[in-house]
């Protein structure tokens, strides 16, 4: 029994490090546009998994806070934020992206692009507590997933541009979506 609720949390490490992943690959696509440098691509993976971090560990406070004051109703709350997160990627997936008009590889320009692909991870985080996620291994598992597809979105994005962009984006959400009603589902039964 202890061997099948080991696997069961592996697979939720895993689902979310790359659901989380595929977002980060999604705008490091668009980046990789530029063609960028060995370092740069160090230092944009670094500053993706930092931020990813950041505001996982920011939402899990708030989610386990919400946890603590409103009981079960902040696990339903939790499922349906992430499920809503899932959604909104999708449809902004969709949506035209005007060409950038900053350097994402550096200064602002990679603190803007940073911050914008982590505001999903702020709702995700809250809804880790419910999902019963151990924080450590998640985190871990996520700083190494959001570095892999970052280097691999850059890469793919010197060579293909916008067009696989929107389709890592798009299974992201649609993989948040899954692990949410998989949760809901699980939780009712």
């Amino acid at each position: 029994m202890a061997v099948h609720h080991d696997l069961v949390v592996l697979s939720k490490v895993l689902a979310v490090a790359l659901a989380v992943g595929l977002d980060v690959l999604a705008l490091s696509v668009g980046v990789g546009v530029a063609q960028l440098g060995l370092r740069a691509s160090f230092r944009v993976g670094s500053a993706f998994a930092a931020s990813e971090i950041a505001m996982q560990l920011i939402g899990y406070a708030l989610g386990a806070s919400a946890n603590q004051m409103l009981g079960e109703i902040a696990d339903d709350l939790s499922l349906a934020l992430l499920l809503l997160i899932g959604c909104l990627m999708i449809v902004k997936s969709f949506e035209y992206l005007p060409e950038a008009q900053f350097d994402t590889a550096k200064g602002v320009g990679l603190m803007l692009a940073s911050l914008s692909i982590s505001l999903d991870s702020l709702g995700v985080g809250v809804a880790l507590p419910a999902l019963g996620i151990p924080l450590v291994p998640l985190l871990v598992t996520v700083s190494i997933t959001t570095i892999i597809f970052t280097l691999i979105g850059l890469a793919f994005g010197a060579r293909l541009g916008e067009r696989y962009e929107r389709d890592a984006e798009r299974a992201a959400g649609a993989m948040l979506v899954l692990l949410a009603s998989s949760f809901a589902l699980e939780r009712l039964v």
